[in-house]
């Protein structure tokens, strides 16, 4: 026998906000790291990419 009693979902804190994906700090990490990576690798960095982990952007 299957239970088939429905279950109450929990109400959200804020129904229908949602925090942006990238900040501006997570967008300086991900440039940080992209500039570590292209270091390890040989690869030339674009310097619009530098400007963003320096945190001039």
């Amino acid at each position: 026998m299957t239970d088939t009693a429905r279950v109450r979902q929990a109400p959200s804190a804020q129904a229908g906000y949602r925090r942006p994906a990238d900040t501006p700090r997570v967008t300086a990490a991900k440039a940080r790291l992209r500039v570590a990576l292209d270091q390890q690798l040989g690869r030339k960095t674009p310097q619009s990419v530098k400007d963003v982990a320096e945190g001039k952007r």
